[in-house]
């Protein structure tokens, strides 16, 4: 593999984010574009590549703050005898460059004047809500990467999910938390516009894939009719973010959960030393 090469095949990686030598679930090939490799001519690059060209490759890709991981048959469910499924994932112990902005997000949830704090709370609460259909409703933990091809929805259920978690927002009233009220001036279509831009951004982030239609007759403009399964990309993204990202999270629920349980178990032994004085 060349200097040239690895320009492809990392271009290739950037676009797709991963690559595999015979894809699973039925899915083809991608074809080679103009200016850009097949996923065949990708795969045999890295597989051919002798160790000095690999870590060449590893140090340009380290320089970009990611990282490429390979997994063979056997390691998760969905990758085929023979082949290799090659992931492009950020290193979490790297610094990202600025050149990974987040202009695509803010762009495609933007439907009026909105701030780029108000967008930033749209594209969270469809996170927590797109995981809350992929891992707590299967009872998963987000390192359950193996369970990845159980994990689907489709876009009326987050659309219904979002429409709840208003709801929920506009109970506590003055108690809502003040950076989430903005969500609240959704108008009309905001919702399902705003879930349908939110699911786009994951399928060409290669997190998310089309499954099928539920009912080619109920799919609408939105999409609301199509069933979104979750990648093996998207389960590896979605582990190390839980490791790397939220770990704090847990670690606090767990330190509250223990000064709780102490709290309560030092409770009746100052009752029991008073009732003995």
């Amino acid at each position: 593999m060349n200097m040239t090469e690895m320009g492809e095949v990392v271009a290739y990686l950037l676009r797709y984010r991963s690559a595999e030598r015979t894809p699973g679930g039925g899915r083809k090939r991608r074809a080679a574009r103009e200016g850009q490799l097949s996923e065949r001519d990708v795969c045999a690059l890295i597989d051919d590549a002798s160790e000095g060209e690999r870590e060449a490759l590893r140090d340009f890709l380290g320089g970009q703050g990611l990282r490429l991981k390979a997994f063979e048959a056997g390691d998760y469910p969905g990758i085929a005898p023979g082949s290799r499924y090659y992931a492009l994932l950020p290193d979490p112990e790297l610094e990202q460059p600025p050149l990974y902005t987040r202009e695509p997000v803010f762009e495609a949830l933007k439907l009026r004047q909105e701030s780029r704090a108000e967008l930033a709370q749209w594209y969270l609460q469809l996170w927590l809500l797109m995981h809350t259909l992929l891992y707590t409703r299967y009872n998963r933990a987000l390192s359950d990467v193996s369970r990845y091809q159980e994990a689907t929805f489709s876009g009326a259920e987050l659309v219904e999910l979002m429409r709840d978690q208003l709801e929920s927002l506009r109970a506590l009233g003055e108690e809502a938390p003040e950076a989430s009220r903005a969500l609240l001036e959704e108008r009309g279509e905001d919702i399902s516009r705003r879930v349908r831009a939110f699911i786009d951004l994951q399928v060409r982030a290669g997190l998310l894939e089309g499954l099928r239609e539920a009912d080619p007759g109920a799919a609408t403009e939105e999409g609301s009719g199509e069933v979104w399964q979750q990648t093996l990309l998207g389960a590896l993204e979605s582990e190390q973010i839980g490791i790397h990202q939220l770990a704090h999270l847990h670690d606090l629920a767990q330190g509250r959960v223990a000064s709780r349980h102490a709290d309560e178990n030092a409770m009746p032994i100052d009752e029991h030393e008073e009732t003995q004085a």
